[in-house]
């Protein structure tokens, strides 16, 4: 009986380290993009909060908000293109691998006018929607998580 326990325990034993040291297949998925790239978050906590309780409403008055809280607009049509610059690279400090998705998102979302069209304009949605783009597709390997 004994060996017999002692024989079932080694067998369970081997068949559970084949099994933790198989790599594990994450599969085929059909997650929007976005979902793969876990990317930390952007804003700062201050001014994100200040817009959060109550959260404006509207689909950019979120945005619009945490970003004339944050210095980022000069008005409602205008970034500040050298404080969100200086943002951005603030940000880098502490997220040293994601130098070139930085790099893109200030070359195609600050240095250049865009139009993300929204059903009205929105500036602070527009960059905010470029830098996310941006830093989706320069996504450093080790925040790919599909």
């Amino acid at each position: 009986m004994i060996r017999l326990f002692a024989f079932v325990t080694l067998f369970v034993l081997v068949t559970m380290a084949e099994v933790f040291t198989q790599e594990r297949s994450r599969g085929a998925t059909l997650k929007p993009i976005s979902a793969c790239c876990d990317i930390p978050e952007l804003g700062d906590p201050k001014p994100l909060a200040e817009c959060s309780n109550p959260r404006p409403q509207g689909p950019c008055n979120d945005v619009q908000c945490a970003f004339e809280k944050s210095g980022f607009m000069i008005d409602k049509n205008t970034l500040n293109k050298e404080a969100y610059k200086k943002h951005l690279n603030r940000w880098l400090e502490d997220h040293k691998g994601w130098s070139v998705a930085i790099e893109k998102a200030i070359s195609d979302c600050v240095d250049k006018e865009l139009r993300q069209y929204l059903d009205y304009p929105c500036k602070a949605y527009d960059v905010f929607t470029c830098t996310g783009i941006a830093m989706l597709k320069k996504c450093p390997n080790d925040a790919w998580k599909c």
